[in-house]
């Protein structure tokens, strides 16, 4: 039932009139398209958000743009300029951006989609807000390689065994992301 579905797209201000453009000439059938910047957004800002308040600091552009580092880190993946976008960071406000909304299908600018995923959405997440692709087979994929288990407050809230999960493609139970007040768990660990 391709009438019932609509693909939200969330882009910055470089690339809005051209998703826009791309939509109108390439029309998704019945279902509806909703495109939107970034921009828009106006209280997603430097004093409501502390990630963006750290994505515009100088030692943060200096960590990803300094080329000439003595102990440059051995993982360049970590320190890919890409990180330093709000729209990396999105998937932690959905529930302020789309507030009428009870869950969300969330998929990344690199997803292809290949065949139907309407199932996704008769999914029982049985009180769980996100459900995601798991990614244990990995070893780099466990938060030992992600987080900095010296802080004894990352050792006494977080096994450093646990899996990260794949941010590609993700379903959202945004209810139960408000009732366990999600993004403000994400702002009090963006702050230390």
């Amino acid at each position: 039932e391709p009438e019932k579905h609509v693909f939200h797209v969330v882009t910055d201000k470089l690339n809005y009139a051209a998703m826009r453009m791309w939509f109108l000439a390439n029309p998704p059938g019945k279902a509806t398209i909703q495109v939107q910047s970034v921009d828009e957004f106006t209280w997603l800002n430097a004093s409501y958000s502390p990630v963006l308040k750290q994505l515009g600091s100088s030692s943060m552009i200096d960590y990803y743009f300094r080329t000439h580092r003595a102990n440059s880190d051995s993982n360049l993946k970590f320190r890919n300029p890409k990180y330093l976008s709000i729209l990396n960071h999105l998937r932690f406000y959905l529930p302020e951006i789309f507030p009428k909304l009870q869950k969300v299908l969330f998929l990344d600018d690199d997803i292809v989609v290949r065949k139907d995923l309407s199932a996704l959405w008769a999914i029982d997440m049985k009180g769980m807000i996100n459900g995601a692709v798991e990614t244990c087979q990995e070893s780099f994929h466990r938060f030992d390689r992600y987080l900095n288990f010296s802080n004894p407050l990352i050792a006494k809230n977080f096994n450093p065994r646990a899996c990260g999960w794949a941010y590609g493609m993700n379903m959202f139970d945004l209810e139960e992301w408000k009732k366990q007040k999600i993004t403000e768990v994400y702002h009090s660990w963006q702050k230390l």
